[in-house]
């Protein structure tokens, strides 16, 4: 694990990345606020369900009011 101030790590980001993507723990830390760079889990297709997967797990009436719902959704919860 690699510790260091906010201010270095400003200077020397792209060697903290690559030390981050190659496994290694980086931990940022600003005014007692600590951050913690690392590589993220990659999904896997087995994670992702495959179109028409839970087409029998809804009524057409339970898939248009879920639907409705999805529409008047506030735009920031919407990808």
């Amino acid at each position: 694990m690699k510790m260091l101030q906010f201010e270095e790590a400003r200077r020397d980001f792209d060697r903290l990345f690559d030390l981050a993507a190659a496994g290694e723990t980086v931990v940022i830390e600003r005014q007692h606020q600590r951050v913690e760079l690392r590589p993220a889990l990659a999904r896997t297709a087995s994670e992702i369900a495959p179109a028409g997967h839970f087409a029998m797990d809804y009524s057409p009436e339970e898939i248009a009011e879920l639907n409705a719902l999805a529409a008047h959704a506030p735009q920031s919860l919407v990808p």
